[in-house]
């Protein structure tokens, strides 16, 4: 008989493994042994969330200094709206990217290595000496931050306990907005070049994060990486590594074949589609919300108002706010479900661009002058939108892609939906100014406006509640068996399968 996957070394090698643990991460010791684990691996996934937040609204605070530069006073309205579209072609290319990556390498070595190069495109900004090497610059950021957006939700929800899933997914989101807010502060005080070269230490945080945490067990297991993957279990579950790994490695040998792709029949049924439907619709309501074109413009959006306001001022009153608003959706939403966040999102995102439409069309009435009175209007339907959207719709919208997806077909559906998201943000964004010249500040609003609304509907009717359920259960939403059975040995609890016989051979 081939000896057991658990020898007598076991206790040894996971004395040695929590000995280590206490070194590197003391100042969590209070946590349990693997919960500490799972929210360092988490924060060093979400850090790509902070440094996509960063990429993201660069251009607010960088165009305006961008223009003051002797070397580039004549950059001209269309490519300054490059600047700051071409990140979402960027985010495009990081769909195929990630999604190969992450099946080919791993979920942890891929954003290891992505962050490298990710680092060295915003040298390539820093060091710009004409219009083409910062286009460069910011696809190539958009391109690497992207494929975070595909492989850390993933490797999130893989490494994560269901009762902490929630909020450790949520928490992507208030990373994005965390970056944001960091970029609105530096960018009020320093050049755009400046700005350029400080972001180079956020990949490098990410590196040396990474460093720290192994890799997915899951994924370890799913390319026969056993040894691996019981070392990985050891530092995330901690004392119910010996059950869990005997039965993820028995159920994923019985069903190998069951893993992958697949045939192409299996892969356009209901069990796939449905679920793959409702996270590109969501993320279609992401997009068409307005919030890629309204960040990255957001100084010159406050400058179109004419109320006086500090530009700079309130935009960093809207970052701080989107904190705080994605600090009460990853406490809330495994009180509140997924799905009310969603509505409550759409709903209160409805109020707040209506309202700042109507201070646009006042406005127009009035021979373009600010409404009497009314100076308080817009910063506070923007602050109101922007906590919306970093309540509900962002910080859920990258949790169900992690929940919802099918396993076999995870990584593929991952990154073919990130990159038809980011065609239509990039879509959205270079429309966004065009709107705005064609028919006016009002009419762009109430557009985006008329999208929520449409959002807020689609979502009453059309997604499932995932509180509180396994990623077993919201497959079973699905009727999708076949991938029932490699996550329920996932998520089984050693104390309810202690009966179970020990798995001897692979």
């Amino acid at each position: 008989m081939t000896p057991t996957l658990f020898g007598s070394q076991q206790g040894s090698t996971v004395e040695e493994s929590e000995s280590e643990h206490r070194i590197h991460f003391g100042f969590l010791h209070a946590m349990g042994t693997g919960r500490r684990i799972q929210y360092l691996a988490a924060l060093a996934a979400n850090m790509g969330a902070l440094a996509f937040g960063i990429v993201l609204s660069y251009p607010a605070v960088a165009l305006p200094s961008l223009r003051e530069d002797p070397d580039f006073r004549g950059i001209t309205t269309n490519e300054q709206s490059w600047i700051g579209s071409i990140v979402s072609l960027g985010a495009v290319a990081a769909g195929p990217l990630g999604g190969f990556a992450v099946e080919k390498f791993g979920r942890r070595k891929s954003m290891l290595i992505l962050s490298v190069p990710f680092a060295l495109a915003w040298m390539l900004i820093y060091t710009a000496q004409n219009f083409a090497m910062i286009l460069a610059g910011r696809l190539f950021t958009g391109m690497f931050a992207g494929t975070f957006a595909v492989i850390a939700p993933i490797f999130t929800a893989e490494v994560s306990d269901s009762e902490i899933r929630g909020l450790l997914g949520a928490s992507f989101d208030l990373m994005i907005s965390v970056g944001i807010l960091f970029i609105y502060i530096v960018g009020g005080l320093v050049s755009w070049r400046t700005q350029a070269l400080i972001s180079i230490s956020v990949p490098v945080l990410i590196f040396f994060l990474l460093l720290l945490v192994p890799e997915s067990p899951t994924y370890l297991v799913k390319v026969g990486k056993f040894e691996e993957a019981r070392k990985a279990l050891s530092r995330y579950k901690a004392d119910g590594a010996h059950n869990e790994l005997e039965l993820l490695t028995g159920n994923v040998a019985k069903n190998q074949n069951e893993i992958g792709f697949g045939s192409v029949k299996n892969v356009f049924t209901r069990p796939i589609l449905v679920p793959v439907s409702i996270v590109f619709m969501i993320y279609m309501f992401q997009v068409i919300s307005g919030l890629d074109p309204i960040l990255i413009y957001t100084v010159d959006i406050f400058h179109s108002t004419g109320t006086g306001l500090n530009e700079y001022m309130s935009t960093i009153i809207i970052g701080g706010m989107q904190i705080m608003a994605g600090i009460v959706a990853v406490l809330i939403v495994e009180k509140t479900g997924r799905r009310f966040l969603l509505m409550l999102s759409e709903g209160a995102m409805v109020l707040a661009l209506s309202s700042f439409g109507l201070y646009f069309y006042l406005k127009s009435q009035n021979g373009g002058t600010q409404p009497a009175g009314m100076d308080w209007l817009p910063l506070l339907s923007l602050t109101t939108y922007v906590v919306s959207y970093s309540v509900g719709l962002g910080p859920v919208g990258y949790l169900i892609m992690g929940e919802l997806l099918p396993l076999r077909i995870k990584g593929f559906a991952g990154s073919a939906l990130t990159s038809i998201k980011w065609l239509m943000s990039f879509v959205v964004t270079m429309l966004f100014q065009l709107i705005i010249e064609s028919w006016g500040d009002a009419v762009c609003y109430w557009l985006f406006a008329s999208f929520c609304l449409t959002g807020f509907v689609a979502i009453l009717f059309l997604v499932p509640e995932t509180k509180g359920k396994s990623l077993v259960e919201i497959q079973q939403i699905f009727n999708l068996q076949e991938e029932s059975c490699i996550l329920q040995a996932k998520e089984s609890s050693p104390l309810e399968n202690k009966s179970r016989n020990s798995y001897q051979s692979i």
